[in-house]
């Protein structure tokens, strides 16, 4: 098989799961980040800086989240890079209590930026990819546009099974361990009561602790962290409380090779902790 001419860079993984669905062999797909690297902060290489340019089509998801891509990508033709926070009919959570401008030294400006953990946003996002390869690449519109076809049809069979096996979670208290679960958990109605960090990269202070506490205790039963970062304070907190302990990946370990993978296992995850847990959300 020849290699593809049109080469799309995406910013994070889940990302770049979404895109090989849709670019198919026509397409060579290349994601930025490692799992590991924080999306946040993450200092560019030259090398990187040199993917950029190169590509026909860089897919992020916005300052809100990288915010490390912002200059960058301001250097670039309007028309090689596409925002996906920006796409019209994106779905966002109505819960969002917080404000993501209050962050100190964050830039998560206006909703939850963690938009792909919605299945109805990854269909949006293929979409306005498929559009964008179409201009890029006209020749094989009718190509990424089937291709979108089938990956919606995917994704809402997928919503359809994850709303129906998440029924035993639903009520049941919980924490997670930074502020970026919220598309997923309004939109199969789950019972989140707090977080423990606004990003996995900053250290919850002693009054945000103790106020967790306070909302935790005798309400929760679950208390998910994450790979790849310091999980010490949220494992003892959670043995103080007498929480049980689960991991969400909000990413996709190297395992993870599809976006229907990527879902099904937080869906799992969700399941496993609070299916069976008796203590409720309410007061």
């Amino acid at each position: 098989m020849a290699v593809a001419d049109i080469k799309v860079v995406t910013s994070i993984k889940p990302l770049a799961l979404i895109a090989k669905e849709i670019a198919g062999d026509k397409v060579s797909v290349e994601n930025l980040l490692s799992v590991k690297a924080s999306p946040h902060d993450y200092p560019l290489r030259v090398s990187d800086i040199r993917r950029l340019q190169d590509a026909d089509l860089v897919l992020w998801v916005g300052p809100s989240l990288e915010t490390f891509l912002q200059r960058p990508l301001n250097n670039l033709a309007s028309n090689k890079h596409l925002a996906v926070y920006d796409l019209p009919g994106m779905n966002w959570p109505e819960g969002e209590s917080h404000s993501h401008a209050s962050a100190a030294g964050h830039q998560h400006h206006g909703h939850d930026p963690h938009v792909w953990l919605d299945p109805r946003n990854a269909t949006i996002i293929a979409e306005g990819l498929a559009k964008k390869l179409s201009e890029i690449d006209p020749a094989s519109s009718m190509f990424y546009a089937n291709n979108v076809k089938k990956f919606s049809i995917a994704i809402k069979e997928l919503d359809q099974h994850l709303m129906k096996i998440l029924t035993p979670a639903r009520g049941k208290g919980f924490a997670v361990y930074h502020e970026g679960y919220l598309h997923f958990v309004e939109h199969y109605d789950l019972q989140q009561l707090a977080y423990v960090t606004f990003t996995p990269e900053r250290r919850p202070g002693a009054k945000h602790l103790y106020e967790l506490r306070q909302q935790l205790n005798n309400r929760a039963t679950c208390l998910f962290i994450e790979p790849y970062y310091d999980m010490r304070i949220a494992t003892d907190l959670a043995q103080e409380l007498n929480l049980k302990v689960a991991i969400l990946d909000p990413i996709g370990e190297p395992e993870i090779k599809t976006y229907k993978q990527l879902l099904e296992k937080m869906a799992q995850a969700f399941l496993a902790c609070l299916a069976n847990s008796s203590v409720t959300g309410e007061v």
